[in-house]
């Protein structure tokens, strides 16, 4: 599995400026983004996932009953030593990461183990939105680069958009068309690919998705910058800067309907 960025930077990259903005922000800052989160529960939020994930990569977990001794682990600090801990996780992602040889197989929470690569993108696209949480709370507004966001929204739909149990089915087809992928570059390794930034969403139910990248007409148009519609997609807007063309109940329900 390869990405249209280099993931490993990006998460070093955006986890260092994540816990900057926290720290500026002070622990019992509201995130307005996340409400009834303060940046200590944003911090606690994602240290956890990076720790979560350190481990399953570095120990080469591949059974979900290995991951019992996180429970012993991940005991949360008290709110002036949380910054500390979520670092130090953030640390031990970066070095699990870069240690373990691509093909690497590792439990996932998708119901089957996945090359380490799947973890790379997870970590990337976590820390993005989380970063752009972090920094909004400073009144800062992280521009997510293109090809992070189109690729996020790749994700999303493969993943969350149908993984929580969806009770209803999407009740039409869905384009997803982002306005800015065709000027995103990124360069420095063989590791990367085309950034999509078109989708058509023929089926969304309980059992999966069936979609295409494809310039196709859906029953709704879905437009906008990559990072507009990924925002959207988690919850962060109600749809700022993105365009909605045909029946917007569609689209509604391409976001309730979704596990976030």
């Amino acid at each position: 599995m390869s990405t249209p960025f280099l993931a490993v930077e990006h998460i070093q990259e955006d986890g260092a400026q994540l816990l900057d903005a926290a720290e500026r922000a002070g622990m019992q800052a509201q995130v307005p983004s996340c409400p009834g989160w303060t940046i200590a529960d944003l911090v606690w939020h994602i240290g956890r996932v990076w720790d979560t994930w350190s481990y399953v990569v570095s120990e080469r977990i591949t059974e979900a009953d290995d991951l019992e001794p996180l429970r012993d682990r991940q005991q949360r600090p008290h709110d002036d030593f949380v910054l500390d801990w979520a670092a130090a996780a953030h640390t031990g992602l970066l070095s699990a990461l870069r240690s373990a040889p691509p093909g690497t197989q590792v439990w996932t929470w998708t119901g089957s183990n996945q090359d380490v690569m799947w973890v790379r993108r997870r970590m990337a696209h976590e820390t993005a939105v989380h970063r752009w949480d972090a920094e909004g709370t400073v009144g800062d507004d992280y521009e997510i680069p293109i090809a992070v966001a189109a690729d996020g929204i790749d994700e999303f739909l493969q993943w969350f958009s149908w993984s929580g149990g969806r009770s209803r089915p999407l009740p039409g087809t869905a384009h997803i068309h982002c306005t800015d992928t065709d000027r995103d570059v990124d360069t420095g390794s063989d590791d990367i690919a085309a950034a999509h930034g078109e989708w058509i969403i023929r089926r969304l139910d309980g059992n999966g998705i069936e979609m295409d990248h494809a310039h196709e007409k859906g029953d709704v148009a879905i437009r906008g910058r990559a990072r507009d519609i990924l925002l959207w997609l988690w919850g962060r807007t109600d749809g700022d800067g993105v365009e909605f063309l045909g029946d917007k109940a569609i689209a509604d329900e391409l976001v309730e309907g979704s596990k976030r």
